[in-house]
């Protein structure tokens, strides 16, 4: 993967729309980044395809994760927003 398209889903996913996502995701990413794959991107592109209010819901555990998006990257910003709990 090129650095071009890991620098634009980067930015990306620090501006979602939704303030609290927007701080989920720019810490999340400042914390995690550095470690990721280029299947991890690709991933984290997937995650970013979720509408903001699904994605906020399935971050408060109101509701599932698709189950094509139970990934890695995903239980990792589960785990990093509810204290080590992925839930799935």
């Amino acid at each position: 993967m090129n650095k071009l398209l890991k620098k634009k889903i980067l930015h990306r996913s620090k501006y979602r729309g939704i303030k609290e996502l927007d701080i989920i995701f720019e810490r999340f990413i400042s914390e995690n980044s550095k470690t990721f794959s280029n299947d991890d991107f690709i991933d984290l592109e997937q995650i970013l395809d979720i509408p903001d209010t699904e994605l906020f819901d399935i971050i408060l555990k109101k509701k599932s994760p698709p189950a094509n998006l139970k990934n890695s990257v995903l239980k990792r910003i589960l785990k990093f927003c509810n204290g080590g709990n992925s839930w799935f």
